[in-house]
């Protein structure tokens, strides 16, 4: 039976099942949104290692996103622009919705954090294609 913290829904109906995703990306996500940062890229890089484009370059993209938050939490704020500067990067290569998630919404939440608006690390949140209906995983 499917989890369904691992699915997205509208009016009760499942739109998109996330457990369609890699499992590793999943965990990542999971990961990431736990603070977990360096263990998400740890994840993600076993699914950038089998990928080609655009999926080899969005893979990149939020490893170096993970290893921005990495080097934030180390307190090393020069490490969290320069890897958010390679990220941004690669995630703006890439359309802004790949693989449930919303680059856009990603990229401008890690501007306002790296630019100092914000304490509050950004989250991953999957999406539908349609409507762009959202849901957190645990």
């Amino acid at each position: 039976m499917l989890d369904n913290h691992f699915c997205i829904f509208k009016h009760g109906v499942r739109l998109f099942a996330a457990m369609e995703l890699p499992p590793a990306y999943l965990e990542g996500i999971r990961l990431f949104n736990h603070g977990h940062y360096w263990h998400a890229h740890e994840q993600w890089e076993a699914c950038w290692l089998a990928s080609s484009e655009p999926h080899a370059s969005f893979y990149k993209g939020i490893i170096q996103t993970a290893a921005a938050l990495v080097k934030w939490q180390q307190g090393n704020v020069r490490g969290l622009s320069l890897n958010w500067a390679k990220s941004r990067s690669y995630l703006t290569r890439v359309p802004t919705h790949m693989l449930g998630l919303d680059l856009a919404a990603l990229i401008a939440a890690m501007d306002t954090f790296v630019s100092g608006y914000t304490s509050i690390a950004p989250r991953l949140v999957l999406i539908t294609t349609d409507e762009h209906q959202q849901q957190r995983l645990p």
